[in-house]
């Protein structure tokens, strides 16, 4: 059975890390857990399954089977670190006695992305450490909340206005407000759980700025 949270751990889920905030009744702290380097480990298997398919393009069967057995080591690699970060989050919950915020992804059409951006997109593996997370939070009582990511990136924490345009890396707000833009989201995210949920509200005090 899940516990009565009495913190909130948001985060929002990026390429390279899991991005936000920790809160509790009196203190709240930035987080930036890294996912252990999935990314570069993707890349590298990558081009290493680029270059065989080139080498053995001649011998579709042989080029098949090393291609297989790269595409189950890049998948083993990967879990791998996903484990280390997701039993390393939950068990940092459970102490603090907190919920876990996430947001609920769906990657939509590839509009005007580009394919090189398409094919990182697709082969992210937000919904492997999403449910990771939720399962062994599961196992052990820590409560997981999900909620809509629209507009975390783009929306200010303190004083509500939404930018239209492309946020950088930094988002900046007209209200003075300046922080890294998935961080910013993080509170966002934070920001959107205490207003849906009761018993995290009562439990987690948060203002930004």
């Amino acid at each position: 059975k899940a516990y009565e949270p009495e913190a909130a751990i948001a985060l929002d889920t990026n390429e390279d890390s899991l991005d936000g905030v920790m809160a509790a009744a009196d203190e709240a702290r930035l987080l930036s857990v890294s996912l252990g380097g999935v990314r570069r480990v993707q890349a590298t298997h990558f081009r290493r399954r680029r270059r065989l398919a080139r080498k053995k393009a001649n011998d579709r069967r042989v080029k098949r089977r090393l291609l297989a057995r790269e595409g189950r080591r890049e998948r083993n690699r990967v879990k791998q670190r996903l484990h280390v970060v997701s039993k390393g989050l939950v068990e940092a919950a459970k102490v603090s006695r907190a919920a876990i915020v996430l947001e609920d992804l769906t990657l939509h059409s590839a509009g005007g992305r580009s394919r090189r951006m398409n094919r990182r997109l697709s082969s992210w593996p937000r919904r492997e450490i999403h449910r990771q997370i939720e399962y062994k939070a599961a196992l052990v009582g820590v409560p997981v909340l999900k909620i809509d990511p629209k507009y975390t990136s783009k929306t200010c924490p303190v004083c509500g206005a939404r930018r239209r345009d492309r946020v950088g890396k930094v988002f900046e707000c007209p209200c003075g407000w300046r922080m890294d833009r998935q961080l910013n989201a993080g509170l966002n995210i934070l920001r959107t759980a205490l207003a849906s949920n009761e018993a995290l509200a009562r439990a987690v005090r948060f203002q930004p700025g």
